[in-house]
């Protein structure tokens, strides 16, 4: 054996050791605890005696300003997020399940130039819009009139671009670094077509504004507002947890999701918990 292999071995055997020592970190109770603890705050939510279509409300608090002028009604009852947020978010959840479905998970390449081009596209209009809609709300000179019809467009664009984007950061962060290095998230810009479409019925069930719909807008618009804050939780967790670079098995990341998914709810909680506190004390005066 000679001096390379002797390191490479070396090195091999050191990553063993620390890949061992985080699945002992996070093995054991803690494996079944965290998921238990994040059934536990779901129903407790759902216990708390409000009709759901408030509790939803109150908990988005601290996630936009819920201005009923720039929200849209479904059945008379306000979503809980504004049009940009509820496109934005919705946007968000669908494109990441119609990616991971498709196998994108782990993917270390986010996608060709052009793939990347439209996609900071996609995010861009948002950008604008939501600019252009603050000028227009301070009297300010402005392009055009934004409406919640283009809050909505743009913010399902943005969703559809910040989801292969997190995918991305979750397998460069997560998952080894592989010789294979063709494999992209997005592997061709037809490939947004799909998205496109599936967040085309998403606006039309919006628009449309039957109570029928309001609880399947409201979920997928909240659980992607959820799946967004736990990315972002999952990222800092691996990366400071051991695992970075070493998840090979979905079982490796039951305990750090559960986690990332209480610091998601925790963060909810304490920015809604403020924002109605403060409105309460300004009531109060």
């Amino acid at each position: 054996m000679n001096e390379d292999q002797i390191i490479a071995r070396a090195e091999r055997d050191v990553v063993a050791r620390q890949l061992a020592a985080a699945e002992r970190r996070w093995g054991g109770p803690w494996r079944w605890l965290l998921p238990s603890l994040v059934l536990a705050v779901l129903l407790a939510f759902l216990a708390a005696p409000a009709p759901l279509s408030h509790k939803l409300l109150l908990a988005m608090g601290g996630v936009c300003g819920l201005r009923p002028a720039h929200s849209y009604f479904v059945g008379g009852v306000q979503l809980p997020l504004e049009a940009r947020m509820t496109g934005i978010y919705g946007g968000f959840l669908l494109t990441l399940v119609m990616l991971v479905a498709c196998r994108r998970l782990g993917m270390r390449r986010l996608g060709s130039s052009f793939v990347i081009s439209t996609l900071v596209v996609f995010f861009m209009s948002m950008a604008l819009d939501g600019l252009n809609s603050t000028l227009t709300d301070l009297g300010l000179a402005h392009l055009y009139m934004s409406t919640n019809g283009t809050r909505l467009l743009t913010g399902l664009l943005s969703g559809i671009a910040i989801a292969p984007l997190l995918l991305w950061l979750l397998g460069v962060v997560a998952t080894p670094r592989e010789p294979d290095v063709s494999r992209a998230v997005v592997r061709s810009p037809w490939e947004l077509i799909v998205p496109l479409a599936i967040n085309a019925i998403f606006a039309a069930l919006v628009l449309d504004g039957r109570a029928v719909f309001y609880y399947p807008i409201a979920l997928v618009s909240i659980v992607g507002v959820v799946g967004v804050l736990t990315i972002v939780a999952l990222l800092v967790i691996l990366a400071i947890s051991g695992l970075s670079g070493r998840v090979t098995h979905v079982w490796q990341i039951i305990a750090p999701g559960a986690l990332a998914l209480l610091v998601a709810f925790a963060v909810l909680a304490a920015t809604a918990t403020a924002r109605w506190t403060f409105i309460a004390s300004l009531a109060g005066q």
